[in-house]
């Protein structure tokens, strides 16, 4: 429990420290959107709807740009909350400008895609190509090194060997249709080493997109109609 929260927050709290104070962590939410996952093989799992956390998105932002904020980025650990963040982030410029008149500069970045394809090929053993996965080896790896007393090793087991195939088309899914046990590949080659290695890429990706992020100008200011 807790995985994806534990570990972008302490992607998150390692880049402002980095970066203070150019940057600093608001910890906004520590529930996603994970209807996928409401299955009676994983009890305990707590979801929000769509439009519930892309609601507290709005209203965290809102308090921030009240205190003279004018750019903020997610920084998002949970694979369903990838939708939801990109609809928010438009959701949250366009509502912010017509109610405050503040053109916000507002992004989201999954902090596995802040880690170079070299390194995921550098450090994994199986399936590099996959990168990250639910319960496999490299979040199991990450976990180890952000918070090794939640994770019990001797757990482990082989992923169920049957095929996945998955339709062109998306489908609605849910996760015990795919991954019945919850993880899609091997956890049992995870290891802290691996995490830290995989950990400081994130920490250090994470940071330069932020760079890149305050940096960027487009090509012209965007124009909004006039409501």
């Amino acid at each position: 429990m807790g995985n994806d929260i534990l570990t972008c927050t302490r992607v998150a709290e390692d880049v402002a420290k980095m970066m203070y104070p150019r940057a600093i962590v608001a910890n906004a939410l520590w529930l996603g959107v994970a209807p996928h996952n409401m299955c009676s093989t994983f009890p305990g799992t707590i979801t929000l709807t769509a439009e519930t956390y892309m609601r507290v998105l709005l209203e965290v932002v809102e308090s921030l740009l009240k205190h003279g904020v004018r750019r903020v980025v997610f920084i998002n650990g949970h694979g369903g909350n990838e939708a939801p963040n990109q609809t928010a982030c438009r959701e949250i410029r366009e509502r912010l400008y017509y109610k405050y008149g503040v053109d916000m500069e507002v992004g989201t970045l999954s902090y596995w895609d802040a880690i170079p394809n070299e390194v995921w090929k550098e450090v994994l053993e199986m399936e590099p190509e996959r990168k990250i996965a639910h319960g496999g080896e490299a979040e199991t790896s990450i976990l180890l090194a952000v918070a090794p007393q939640a994770v019990r090793m001797d757990l482990t087991k082989e992923p169920d060997p049957r095929p996945r195939p998955r339709p062109t088309i998306f489908r609605a899914w849910y996760q015990d249709e795919y991954n019945p046990d919850g993880h899609t590949d091997d956890a049992r080659v995870a290891s802290r080493e691996k995490g830290e290695r995989l950990l400081k890429a994130a920490i250090e990706g994470t940071a330069l997109a932020l760079e890149e992020f305050i940096r960027y100008r487009p090509v012209q200011a965007h124009r909004f109609p006039q409501a």
